[in-house]
């Protein structure tokens, strides 16, 4: 009997257990505060390391988050204090994943820009961080789990200055309009990747 090739298999898709699965690991993001950091200083490639890690999810599968050269990059362009030594401190890794995060829908110079403002404005930028984390994670986790009945929330981040003022508000309203897009974007891209995947996986229409 002449060989035959044997039809390809594609295996069924389970759209609403990968959506399921998707869901929980958004709503269980968690991204370290500043008091969870290591104390002490780190290497590159632990920094790097730690920002891949933790920032994954946010990004498609194989999508580079973080290399030596962009961390350099970002270097020369002040938008992340150069190290000491070639170690790195909290305060760099702390600037690092608040630039992977936001670099998700603004440029580098915007998002360097942004940080500028902060820094004229005297705030407390470790405090900020936090708060800015915080407000990231619930909004975050609100999106995938209202699905279409989400409306946007507002961003609860307290901005202050060093020594314990208010920040005018236009810049609070910036950082907690940048966390909102973000939110709203990998929202979008992972639920477009999911119905991408279920078209793959359907069996071709008979003719």
């Amino acid at each position: 009997m002449p060989n035959r090739k044997k039809a390809e298999i594609i295996e069924p898709f389970d759209y609403d257990c990968a959506n399921a699965e998707l869901c929980n690991t958004m709503k269980s993001l968690h991204i370290s505060r500043i008091g969870e950091m290591p104390k002490i200083e780190l290497y590159l490639d632990q920094i790097l390391s730690i920002v891949t890690d933790e920032l994954s999810p946010l990004y498609d599968d194989g999508e580079k988050i973080i290399t030596g050269a962009m961390v350099n990059n970002y270097v020369k362009q002040k938008v992340l204090p150069a190290p000491r030594r070639k170690r790195y401190t909290r305060r760099h890794l702390a600037s690092l994943l608040f630039v992977c995060v936001l670099k998700r829908v603004l440029s580098i110079a915007q998002v360097g820009q942004l940080i500028r403002m902060c820094e004229q404005e005297q705030i407390d930028l470790m405090d900020a961080y936090d708060h800015l984390v915080e407000a990231f994670e619930q909004a975050l986790a609100l999106r995938f789990t209202d699905g279409e009945n989400y409306r946007e929330p507002i961003a609860s981040i307290q901005l202050v200055t060093n020594d314990g003022r208010p920040v005018p508000g236009t810049l609070s309203s910036l950082v907690g309009s940048a966390v909102g897009l973000v939110v709203n974007k990998v929202y979008v891209e992972k639920l477009l990747a999911l119905e991408e995947r279920r078209v793959e996986t359907e069996p071709a229409l008979e003719q």
